[in-house]
């Protein structure tokens, strides 16, 4: 429809903010004198940069690969079924959760909201695997409506899933200054995410 069309020009639009700003934030970066910095200071400005860097990235999974997800559904009068749509839903839900997790951790640095913030990470690739398994479950009990989404359905939980790995990239340096990141267990999940 007209207003889906419209909606999806305005985040394509506020996609070209984002990235005008967060190529501003390395262009600030770049300008600084690094003579006058002490070793700390260029070291967080270069996290600070390379975390605007994964936000451009999250940016542009929402403007190019959810909303071509979102235009082909409505093009070709897709139907999630119930169950899909749900687990769709409540997987949105905590990824945009953890973009509010992230922007605090981002502000304040703590430790344990950067630990959270990967614990989620963690949280988000269980519930897109197991997202995945059910759908595959429907698929093989035959459900039509599982099978003319199945594409759509399992590029979007990719989707959530690769947004929701770039906002919560703010915590591992926050982790690595604090020692964190050598607990063997946070190692472990973290491989288990990636």
């Amino acid at each position: 429809t007209d207003f889906e069309k419209d909606r999806m020009m305005a985040i394509r639009a506020e996609d070209q903010t984002v990235n005008a700003a967060l190529d501003g934030v390395r262009r600030y970066a770049a300008s600084m004198s690094t003579e006058s910095m002490k070793k700390a200071e260029q070291k967080e400005a270069r996290e600070l940069t390379e975390y605007a860097i994964a936000l451009e990235t999250a940016g542009d999974i929402v403007a190019t690969r959810l909303l071509s997800l979102a235009q082909e559904k409505s093009h070709e009068g897709i139907r999630l079924s119930k169950a899909g749509l749900d687990e769709l839903s409540a997987l949105h839900q905590q990824v945009m959760d953890n973009m509010t997790l992230a922007s605090n951790v981002l502000i304040s640095g703590d430790m344990e909201s950067a630990r959270l913030l990967l614990e989620e990470k963690a949280e988000i690739t269980k519930l897109e695997r197991t997202s995945r398994k059910k759908h595959l479950k429907r698929l093989r009990d035959g459900l039509a409506e599982s099978f003319d989404s199945s594409d759509l359905h399992l590029e979007t939980l990719r989707c959530l899933k690769d947004f929701n790995s770039q906002i919560a990239a703010v915590a591992y340096p926050i982790l690595h200054k604090g020692g964190q990141l050598l607990e063997t267990r946070l190692i472990e999940n973290m491989e288990q995410t990636d």
